[in-house]
């Protein structure tokens, strides 16, 4: 993920999958929810409504990150 003063950019494996443009991400009460101070979650999400049951032999589970970078550029 690139994010800059203007866009968001996604990306896997250098392939762009998503640019948002924060301009446009300006909630009904008027504020700009990523013009705001955040944090990184990493986590390991199993099952749920979405993901449905998850079958005993699946578990216990693995959550292995390879690595984690975080930059900022100078302002």
């Amino acid at each position: 993920m690139d994010w800059t003063r203007d866009t968001i950019r996604l990306y896997l494996d250098d392939r762009l999958l998503n640019e948002t443009k924060l301009k446009d991400t300006r909630n009904p009460d008027g504020k700009m929810p990523f013009r705001q101070p955040h944090y990184m979650i990493l986590n390991l999400a199993l099952g749920g409504d979405n993901g449905g049951p998850l079958p005993e032999s699946s578990l216990p589970a693995k959550f292995e990150i390879d690595w984690v970078r975080v930059y900022q550029t100078k302002p």
